[in-house]
């Protein structure tokens, strides 16, 4: 006789279930890039990245080892996601190789020398170098040519627009930059040009009282000099102000109107040396910011004026006029929020104004023609009187 079937549930139940993949825990993909999007820099400071190089050569001998006996030297567990990010940041600054938790960890040649460096001045140029291989960093640091940022307001412009880093990122980035440039002797806003050698002399010793920061797209062999404050004083402006607008408006019209742009390299002096007295006197174009209206800006738009060469001259809008200069020359006024869309609009207007000002500069009136031919007619009217 013929067994009953079983009822359709009991077939179901009777039915081995499938087991489910384990969800993988602690990914590191999705705990470096919380808000999407990848961190293009180490998040670990340079100095705990070097605490692995250290663990390889003072435990190891500086011979490859598992990551896992690094991890117990840095007294941190293996499989924490402090020490991946250890390993990640360890190989971005260039110092070892290997990032899995069960693989190995090796010295790289920038690593070995930081690690087997014999004097102080080796050891602080191989840190620099492992600063200088994450490249925004070292597209920051040649940016604003030193170490020392503007406020986050400014900042944030700048890293979105340029160096397309997610708002997400952008106060971790500047904390990192900091710390990192501090720990590498570049937090008092030494020059980039000093990074590389820690044994080159301060600007006011190697004669650089005068930097390029720009060069034309096609080769004119025309020169643009910068006359621009270099600290904001009158507490209207935020501190990093005038380097940004250097930088986001200045240089780039500049460079669009077929200019090598330069400025003087006043790190720590306010002196004008008389290299930057013949630069400003032979540059082909000379572009001349007028807010706050500083003493140097003014004595130095003075030379210029007095020997009769072509300057485009701007300034902040609401800024005061200038009684000899405003009832005689155009000055272009810009945004001060410096905001992106403020920059989009104004940046070509400005490259029209130095485009202008070099194209009329042997037919238009000049400062100085202005006034020797007012002069001149004072002297006529009082002979016919």
């Amino acid at each position: 006789m013929a067994e009953p079937e079983q009822p359709q549930g009991q077939q179901i139940a009777a039915t081995s279930p499938k087991k489910k993949k384990p969800h993988k825990r602690g990914r590191v993909r999705h705990a470096e890039n919380p808000s999407g999007g990848n961190r293009p820099y180490p998040r670990v400071p340079l100095e705990k990245a070097i605490a692995v190089a250290r663990a390889i050569k003072e435990k190891n001998g500086g011979n490859p080892w598992p990551a896992s006996e690094v991890a117990n030297v840095l007294g941190v567990s293996a499989k924490g996601v402090g020490f991946t990010y250890s390993l990640l940041s360890s190989k971005k600054f260039g110092l070892t190789e290997g990032t899995s938790a069960r693989g190995q960890v090796s010295l790289t040649e920038l690593g070995r020398k930081l690690v087997y460096s014999g004097t102080a001045e080796e050891e602080l140029g191989a840190k620099r170098n492992a600063f200088l291989s994450v490249p925004i960093f070292k597209d920051v640091l040649e940016h604003y040519r030193g170490s020392k940022l503007p406020e986050m307001q400014y900042l944030s412009n700048t890293l979105e627009s340029k160096f397309k880093l997610r708002p997400a990122f952008h106060q971790e980035f500047s904390e990192l930059f900091k710390q990192n440039s501090e720990h590498v002797g570049l937090d008092s806003g030494t020059d980039s040009s000093q990074v590389t050698d820690p044994t080159v002399r301060p600007p006011e010793e190697r004669g650089s009282e005068v930097i390029v920061l720009g060069e034309p797209k096609n080769k004119t062999g025309l020169v643009c000099f910068v006359i621009i404050p270099f600290t904001e004083k009158s507490g209207l402006y935020s501190a990093g102000f005038f380097s940004e607008v250097l930088n986001t408006l200045i240089i780039p019209a500049a460079r669009n109107a077929g200019f090598e742009v330069k400025t003087a390299n006043r790190q720590g002096t306010e002196m004008i040396h008389s290299t930057i007295v013949n630069e400003i006197l032979d540059a082909d174009m000379c572009v001349c910011d007028l807010t706050e209206h500083n003493p140097n800006v003014l004595f130095e738009l003075g030379m210029r004026l007095g020997h009769d060469k072509p300057v485009a001259l701007i300034q902040a809008e609401g800024t005061p006029r200038v009684f000899d200069v405003d009832n005689v020359l155009r000055v272009l006024p810009y945004k001060k929020e410096l905001w992106r869309t403020t920059v989009q609009k104004d940046l070509p207007e400005l490259t029209a104004h130095i485009q202008a000002t070099w194209q009329n500069r042997e037919t238009s009136e000049s400062y100085y023609k202005l006034l020797r031919s007012a002069k001149s007619d004072k002297k006529l009217s009082s002979m016919s009187a």
